[in-house]
């Protein structure tokens, strides 16, 4: 999980909340296909197109605007608060077919025990393997292993993804591995958007991975 840092809202998304909170069914149901249109973009971009949740590439095609706080257990405007709001994998956001994010995830609600991805320490509540599997960082962080859990993080769907990015980026099948010298300037990309503003899939995983492999 990659963190996420805020900024301010596109301008069409806060003009129609501005018009109509006053409105009896002022909600995010009545937000206009334009305007969800804008926002899932500029949600996107926010996120350098990375899934919220899983940290996989996604775009628009790919990708549906999901509520940290499920709709069903938001107060009356808390479904149009701009930080309630992420770009997530997949498009529709229904298929909990493949046992992870935002689908698997479905209206499950505690906020003690979830690491949101606008938390300030998201990223060091998570540690990786070689084989792509995710655990908590610390034993005893019951809010890191549930957030596993609910969102399926260590499903087999992720974990393969996550497993073939650490195998083209270190060269594990490759008799050419990455050596300590290279992976000082690579780990320096891994947190620069290209000219598209993109960053690559599950890039933190490949930071956290690169940082432990020059301490060592």
């Amino acid at each position: 999980m990659k963190r996420i840092t805020k900024t301010n809202p596109p301008k069409s998304f806060m003009k129609w909340v501005n018009e109509n909170r006053e409105l009896k069914n002022f909600s995010y149901r009545c937000l206009p296909t334009e305007v969800k249109v804008d926002l899932k973009a500029f949600l996107l971009k926010e996120q350098y197109f990375l899934c919220a949740y899983l940290g996989l590439s996604i775009a628009p095609s790919s990708s549906h605007i999901e509520h940290l706080k499920p709709q069903s257990e938001c107060e009356p405007g808390e479904d149009v608060e701009y930080r309630n709001l992420v770009a997530c994998f997949p498009n529709d956001g229904g298929n909990d077919s493949l046992g992870c994010g935002a689908p698997f995830k479905k209206s499950w609600w505690d906020e003690e025990f979830f690491v949101s991805p606008l938390h300030e320490d998201c990223e060091r509540r998570f540690t990786f393997a070689w084989s792509g599997h995710i655990h908590p960082s610390f034993k005893d962080d019951e809010a890191a292993q549930k957030t596993i859990e609910k969102l399926g993080l260590d499903a087999d769907y992720v974990r393969n993804l996550r497993r073939k990015a650490i195998i083209g980026f270190f060269g594990l099948n490759d008799k050419r591995r990455v050596t300590k010298k290279q992976l000082q300037t690579l780990i320096q990309s891994l947190d620069k958007p290209n000219v598209d503003g993109k960053l690559a899939s599950f890039c933190f995983v490949l930071k956290s991975l690169s940082v432990r492999v020059l301490e060592g």
